[in-house]
């Protein structure tokens, strides 16, 4: 096909995937009210690999340490399976989970912001390598989260609605920088429609916002 653009088809689907999670937000009339943990766990089941199992709960290693209660746990399903309490929580083994995330409706102050980056930090800090006894099944390496990243667990934190100003969240994620070691600094902080954090830039700390919307002049 000479027609063929990779780009364009990944911005294409990039958009429909979009559209797809902004559907989902908006609340319809005369429907039972749904958390928005619940609807991003439900889109992110639709688009990713079924062997992913996408979940909420608690994340623990070998030695029996646990993480805080996460919003959003997505766990390799054929690694091992995950424990249910007769109360409903759910606790999965760390070397089974490639991702945990916070999601907040609404997050406008700086002790919400530094609450929510604990409890990802809270999975990420987990021993993956078991004391240095895991290996990795495919290139038969040693794992160890503090020295490469590839060996970590994806940390990301979702805002869908009111949101702290794109630098004043910089600020803060710089602060953390200062404050911990990079193997539980978190890997991605979005404000939907406003703005993503990452660390994806030469100057350690980028901040890509969502350029405003034009308006026709009369």
């Amino acid at each position: 096909m000479n027609d063929f653009s990779l780009e364009a088809m990944l911005k294409a689907s990039g958009k429909r995937m979009r559209d797809d999670l902004a559907g989902r937000l908006i609340p319809h009339p005369g429907e039972l009210g749904t958390d928005r943990e619940e609807v991003i766990r439900q889109f992110l089941r639709t688009y990713l690999p079924k062997r992913f199992e996408v979940s909420s709960g608690f994340v623990f290693d070998s030695a029996g340490n646990a993480s805080k209660q996460l919003d959003i746990v997505i766990s390799n399903s054929l690694i091992c399976p995950h424990f249910e309490t007769a109360g409903g929580k759910r606790f999965f083994p760390c070397e089974s989970v490639v991702a945990v995330g916070q999601v907040k409706s609404s997050l406008t102050t700086s002790s919400d912001f530094q609450k929510a980056l604990a409890n990802l930090e809270s999975a990420k800090s987990l021993d993956r390598s078991a004391k240095g006894m895991a290996v990795d099944d495919a290139s038969g390496e040693e794992i160890d989260p503090v020295r490469n990243h590839l060996d970590q667990i994806f940390t990301f934190m979702f805002i869908t609605g009111k949101a702290l100003a794109g630098r004043t969240s910089v600020d803060e994620l710089i602060d953390l920088v200062h404050k911990k070691p990079p193997h539980v600094w978190p890997n991605i902080i979005f404000a939907m429609d406003k703005y993503l954090v990452t660390f994806c830039c030469d100057q350690g700390v980028c901040l890509c916002s969502r350029p405003p919307s034009k308006t026709r002049s009369s």
